[in-house]
């Protein structure tokens, strides 16, 4: 089996030597060469070794790293995942207002009882608890819901390729997922903290009926 894999990687190299010796050829650069390719272990370190080769090699040679030579390729990607977090930004707004508009008619529906409630000797700040608790609620069952079906949907769609991609355009046949816990949990806590804000308004409503006028409310 060694035997093998040696005749192959030979086989291989001098295949390498031939086609490298036919673009010189094409070129007209003799024995001359543009470029060495350099592998390193670690990808992530890649600009490190150009930026530590361009020192040691001077002018006029340079080195670029793979993420310099796909710079545009980065540069959408940002710019799509920014994109992407201000669609995500205003869905969460969207359910905000929903949860603002559900506790207002709320209040609306229920000023009667409201006014019984504070007749009977409840305080303005437990009124408010009530429809803050309710809120919340909301928001927690509703961030929950998304937060184990958006984790459940990415995991599927980066473990069996659910999404395929033309590789002679984007240099790979499928759409990858990364799932990183910060983002996941920044977006979780964003989620919960819009829904207690959205609880605000509705709450303070609730809390200032005066109860004799709640009361004769129909």
């Amino acid at each position: 089996m060694q035997r093998v894999v040696e005749r192959t990687q030979v086989r291989r190299e001098l295949l390498l030597e031939v086609a490298g010796q036919e673009a010189q050829r094409f070129a007209g650069l003799g024995s001359a060469v543009t470029g060495i390719e350099v592998r390193v272990q670690d990808p992530w370190k890649a600009g490190e070794v150009a930026r530590e080769l361009e020192t040691r090699l001077g002018y006029p040679y340079r080195a670029l790293d793979w993420s310099a030579q796909n710079s545009q390729l980065f540069s959408a990607l940002k710019l799509e995942k920014l994109a992407m977090a201000v669609i995500l930004l205003l869905i969460v707004l969207v359910a905000a207002f929903n949860i603002v508009s559900t506790l207002t008619m709320t209040v609306g529906d229920r000023t009667k009882e409201i006014g019984i409630l504070r007749a009977m000797g409840m305080t303005a700040g437990q009124i408010r608890r009530i429809f803050v608790t309710q809120g919340v609620v909301v928001g927690v069952v509703g961030t929950a819901v998304g937060a184990i079906g958006g984790v459940l949907l990415a995991a599927a769609v980066g473990t069996y390729h659910l999404i395929s991609l033309d590789p002679t355009v984007y240099f790979i046949d499928h759409l990858p997922v990364d799932l990183a816990p910060t983002d996941v949990l920044t977006v979780i806590v964003a989620s919960l903290a819009i829904a207690a804000l959205a609880t605000v308004y509705p709450s303070s409503q609730a809390a200032r009926l005066e109860p004799v006028e709640a009361i004769r409310h129909e």
